[in-house]
């Protein structure tokens, strides 16, 4: 997993019209997510409580954008 400081999390929130990808991997307690840039490139990947509160606070100050969702669903073996 590549750890990012806060600064570059702020530097995602304020990328502009860079367009951004998410990826986000729901748990029932904690998720994963992860912000690529236009080129691929991994620009934060962090943990954080599913929570609508956590997840406001990490996303709610992106820039809206309209949304396509790719849902997968990982079946145990």
């Amino acid at each position: 997993m590549k750890k990012v400081n806060p600064v570059a999390a702020q530097q995602c929130r304020n990328r502009g019209l860079q367009k951004l990808t998410i990826g986000l991997d729901l748990g029932d307690r904690s998720s994963w997510y992860c912000v690529l840039d236009e080129t691929g490139s991994v620009l934060l990947e962090q943990r954080l409580s599913t929570t609508p509160k956590a997840l406001r606070e990490r996303f709610g100050g992106m820039p809206a954008s309209p949304s396509r969702w790719r849902r997968e669903r990982i079946r145990p073996g």
